[in-house]
């Protein structure tokens, strides 16, 4: 009873210091992290005339000009009659992120436009 006693021991033991491990999270300065689309889903109107098109453009900062992007706004409104939805999406590289978002304001106007003649 002994040799068993000491045996289960001496295993609970094992155990517990093989639990121990320590892993080291490794960290790179070099990596770097890119953001290529933003999607904004809403279910009303007013959320897309509020929306901080200076945000947008800083999301954007960190990509080089070359890469592509693509920003993409959605409008449900499940509450009004006919059940609208609509969608719009543009794309392109890093540099035109101004007349990224101009497009985007312009579509998102008619978009409203749209909706609210539902």
């Amino acid at each position: 009873m002994k040799k068993l006693f000491t045996l289960f021991l001496l295993f609970i033991s094992l155990l517990i210091n093989a639990q121990d491990s320590k892993t080291k999270a490794t960290y790179s300065k070099d990596e770097i992290s890119k953001i290529t689309s933003l999607s904004y889903s809403s279910t009303s109107i007013k959320d897309l005339e509020k929306l901080n098109w200076n945000d947008i453009k800083t999301i954007f900062e960190g990509n080089k000009p070359d890469e592509k992007i693509a920003l993409s706004f959605e409008l449900d409104l499940k509450e009004s009659k006919n059940k609208f939805k609509g969608k719009m999406e543009v794309s392109g590289e890093t540099k035109n992120i101004d007349s990224l978002i101009f497009k985007s304001k312009k579509i998102i106007k008619k978009l409203i436009k749209i909706a609210k003649n539902q």
